[in-house]
């Protein structure tokens, strides 16, 4: 493929892709518009918060070269970057909702000047862009950059609402039990639970009540790409520096087994995906008709 055909694709799945549209990433069914941008603003202010304390503490106890590699850590990073992202698409659409309000009244032409309408042969272009809706008058294509936060977030909700429940699973089913030392003091135990268990309440709730976002099949191949990229960068801190991230990526003690270990993990994160794609459907399905039914009880 050409680099033209490239760039063409990308501006298509960005201007011209009818789901890249904010109604989709930054509203909700249940929640208002303002509440749910102070609800992501703060969930992002509090991961930094947590993803702050866990590089200081690690950087404090010599730690801080292997922060990075870590699953865990990485996954709590793409879930902090999703909520950077998502507070910037709903505020921005909330501002954007509420200066249409506002301009409100200004937007349709009163009774008084549609009666007194010049003939049509005298109509021009100032006339025309003058009495139609403000909203519409002004409406301006989206700009590159607002285009990009859209699309990473949507990567990153589809991506880390996988992984974050991979990530609780194999911590507190395989790593707890044999590490739950580490957890000796408040400030530990609160990053802790933060970083493996909050993780996963995070993103559900995301799915569940936050998120308007699609799920799509066709996207599953991102998954592919970030499980590589983990594994190149696992093998490299153990070809450089000789350090085992995970033991069982150890091939001293497990072998063979490591490929078996990593194809029940794609295998874990494919079922993940697949209730992930019907339990959007069935969002996609339910809240419409409650909402519809719920309008037409407030009517009647």
């Amino acid at each position: 493929m050409t680099r033209l055909g490239i760039r063409r694709r990308f501006y298509c799945f960005l201007f011209h892709n009818p789901e890249l549209r904010d109604e989709l990433f930054a509203t909700s069914y249940v929640v208002p518009q303002r509440i749910l941008a102070g609800i992501r603003s703060t969930l992002f202010i509090y991961c930094l918060a947590v993803l702050i304390s866990n590089l200081a503490v690690n950087v404090a106890h010599g730690a801080g070269w292997n922060w990075a590699a870590y699953f865990t850590t990485l996954t709590f990073f793409g879930i902090t970057l999703y909520y950077g992202f998502a507070s910037y698409t709903t505020i921005a659409y909330a501002w954007k909702q509420q200066k249409i309000r506002t301009d409100g009244a200004a937007t349709l032409v009163d009774s008084e000047s549609a009666s007194q309408s010049p003939p049509l042969s005298d109509i021009g272009e100032g006339y025309i862009k003058n009495s139609m809706p403000r909203e519409i008058a002004q409406t301006q294509p989206p700009s590159l950059a607002h285009q990009v936060a859209l699309a990473s977030q949507w990567i990153l909700y589809e991506s880390f609402t996988c992984f974050a429940p991979l990530v609780s699973l194999i911590y507190w089913a395989l790593l707890f039990p044999t590490q739950n030392d580490i957890l000796d003091s408040g400030l530990d135990t609160w990053m802790g639970v933060s970083m493996h268990a909050l993780n996963s309440v995070l993103m559900l709730c995301e799915v569940g009540v936050f998120a308007k976002t699609p799920y799509r099949y066709s996207h599953f191949w991102i998954l592919f790409v970030f499980l590589a990229l983990y594994l190149a960068l696992a093998y490299f801190m153990v070809g450089v520096y000789g350090f085992y991230v995970y033991p069982f990526f150890d091939s001293r003690y497990f072998g063979g087994y490591i490929a078996l270990i990593c194809l029940l993990i794609i295998d874990i994160i494919a079922v993940v995906w697949v209730i992930m794609l019907m339990v959007h459907r069935l969002r996609d399905g339910l809240y419409p008709r409650w909402l519809l039914k719920r309008q037409r009880t407030t009517v009647f």
